[in-house]
């Protein structure tokens, strides 16, 4: 049953985010460019998932049969669910970095191919950044981090 393997509440999706960003910059320090890549895609997942619960105001993730556009791996999805598009964000600084978060798609986990270093640089730089992507997302959204 999926509802049994996912975060239940926004506190439980932020956990999951900074699990995934403390691995991201511990692999990042060994030079583990793929796993930095794909750390860093899942920390703003799942921050964009806490996003979604804390604006709709949801006090559990909706399973499967319910939202099943909601249980994917995908931040533009997600994103267009809060309501942020291209276009709305104008100007915006973050539109910018938004670009390479933009970019993570789950399926580049199952190259065995390295991720090249100034790529993974880029994503850990455009989320994690003090005006990067994830304190864009917890000062936009409210979220208690």
């Amino acid at each position: 049953m999926d509802w049994e393997n996912t975060a239940h509440s926004v506190d439980d999706w932020i956990a999951l985010a900074q699990r995934h960003r403390n691995g991201a910059r511990a692999l990042k320090k060994d030079k583990q460019f793929s796993l930095v890549w794909d750390h860093t895609g899942f920390a703003v997942e799942c921050y964009l998932k806490a996003a979604i619960m804390q604006q709709k105001g949801w006090n559990r993730w909706p399973d499967s049969g319910e939202r099943k556009d909601l249980w994917v791996h995908e931040t533009w999805g997600l994103l267009k669910e809060l309501g942020v598009t291209p276009e709305g964000l104008g100007r915006h600084p973050i539109r910018f970095r938004l670009k390479t978060i933009l970019d993570w798609r789950r399926r580049h986990g199952y190259n065995p191919s390295s991720m090249p270093e100034k790529y993974a640089e880029q994503i850990y730089r455009d989320a994690f950044s003090s005006e990067g992507v994830v304190e864009w997302i917890v000062k936009t959204f409210h979220l208690p981090c």
